[in-house]
């Protein structure tokens, strides 16, 4: 049961990259291969709790507590709906909320005594070379697109992932071109999907090797093309939230590791440089695109608040969007006006927000907003501190200290993204990313002192 609880769990990972592609669909939401192998876990979790009779073992920690007061505090947003709401409004929150329950689900799988830390250090391994060959596809895209050669568009036919909308055939990828240089999507629905899953792989590949001279990938001559490649592909994103999430990351490393490590930082930064120059001069030489001018101009316009967009920014939708999310909070500022009813409001001019801090406080009010910071934050610093532990520590394997490692990592950049440009509550996306964390801190809370609370079914006499 182990083996096979380890190995689905494992799979989550590498199927929730078949997104575009639904099997059947149940109302409008595209159930995928992802879906299967998450019910299929649920029902190994069930099997081996109730007849197997296996433990759950729950840390007693802040991370943990504010999880599941937020997830019981979150029933309170369905307050609004109910007693004023349309038949239409009452029955998008119960289908959000339902849906929403079925994806933090997952969090709960990581509580099992059955999941082990070679199951994330495989889910690592493979993610490393997955994304790697969806990097070279991205690139392949830039000319493909350009020159008009083959596969240089993606059409999916899962209309799920176009929110409530009702779409008939295939959608295909979104993406904003200057002149002949389009923001390379990969496989991905828009470009920032791609560069923030190349700020984890960036986690991946370089955190470990500046903290234990070391990676996932052992031979530093290929860790050094994957991290370029790593990096001229999130370059090509043209994405802020790219810019950004990487940026707190260098600051992190520069905050808490050791200063013997800088010389490591420091070659991973001159890598950076010459990489994104050389591939600006050939996006010059072959497109006549001066992608670094762009992002200069688009950081300006960002400071000044967009007072000189140019074509395809989306600062100011995004910034008029989050003004529209915190008015309509006013109105409902306790419990909100429910989960997944934002684009019911008639002050509001889109489906959703653009953030996910923000989207909670608009539709789950104030209590649920402070509490998801607070579970942000607590993953943050709680792994930081199991981290600065455990880091001379002989008594665990390499591999797992990785783990552990990269734990503070992630945590900041789920925490930059939430925060800033993406709204991904009701998304696996984000609780696969915080569960990484939650299990490194529930696995290892023995170094930090916490408490467990062991849970196993017994049948009554």
């Amino acid at each position: 049961m182990e083996k096979l609880y380890n190995y689905s769990f494992i799979l989550t990972y590498f199927t929730q990259f078949l997104f575009g592609w639904a099997l059947f669909f149940v109302l409008n939401y595209g159930a995928t291969t992802l879906d299967l192998n998450v019910i299929l876990c649920y029902i190994l979790l069930f099997i081996s709790f109730f007849f197997l009779r296996k433990k759950i073992n729950i840390s007693i920690n802040y991370p943990n507590m504010i999880f599941f007061a937020f997830n019981f505090l979150i029933l309170f947003s369905m307050i609004k709906p109910i007693l004023s709401g349309g038949l239409g409004e009452i029955t998008q929150n119960i289908k959000s909320t339902l849906h929403y329950y079925y994806i933090v689900f997952f969090v709960i799988l990581l509580y099992s005594e059955l999941l082990k830390p070679y199951s994330f250090i495989k889910i690592i391994k493979g993610l490393i070379w997955i994304l790697f060959i969806f990097d070279l596809y991205g690139i392949y895209q830039l000319f493909a697109r350009a020159l008009g050669l083959p596969f240089g568009w993606i059409e999916y036919t899962n209309t799920g992932i176009m929110s409530r909308l009702e779409i008939v055939g295939t959608i295909q990828q979104t993406t904003v071109s200057f002149g002949s240089f389009y923001r390379v999507n990969s496989i991905f629905v828009e470009p920032s999907v791609l560069a923030s899953f190349n700020i984890l792989l960036f986690i991946f590949l370089v955190i470990p090797w500046i903290q234990q001279r070391e990676g996932f990938i052992k031979n530093n001559k290929i860790l050094l093309l994957l991290v370029s490649v790593c990096l001229i592909t999130l370059f090509l994103t043209y994405s802020m939230t790219g810019l950004g999430s990487l940026s707190f990351v260098l600051l992190l490393i520069f905050l808490i590791e050791y200063f013997e490590s800088y010389k490591f930082l420091f070659k991973v930064m001159l890598i950076s440089i010459v990489t994104i120059v050389f591939a600006n001069l050939l996006m010059i030489e072959l497109f006549g695109i001066d992608l670094l001018k762009l992002f200069t101009y688009r950081i300006e316009n960002i400071f000044t608040l967009g007072s000189d967009e140019m074509g395809g920014e989306s600062f100011t939708t995004r910034l008029s969007n989050t003004l529209s999310t915190i008015s309509i909070w006013t109105q409902y500022p306790l419990f909100g006006v429910g989960l997944g009813l934002l684009g019911y409001q008639k002050e509001f001019v889109a489906l959703f927000s653009d953030t996910t801090i923000f989207s909670i406080l608009a539709e789950c009010g104030i209590f649920n907003f402070i509490l998801f910071n607070a579970l942000l934050y607590s993953l943050l610093f709680t792994s930081i501190r199991l981290y600065k532990i455990v880091r001379e520590r002989d008594n665990i394997p390499a591999d797992e200290k990785k783990l552990i490692g990269i734990a503070p990592y992630i945590a900041l950049f789920e925490t930059v993204r939430c925060s800033l440009t993406a709204n991904i509550l009701i998304y696996f996306v984000l609780w696969m990313e915080l569960s990484f964390i939650f299990f490194v801190i529930n696995y290892y809370s023995s170094y930090l002192g916490h408490k467990i609370l062991t849970i196993t079914f017994r049948k009554s006499s």
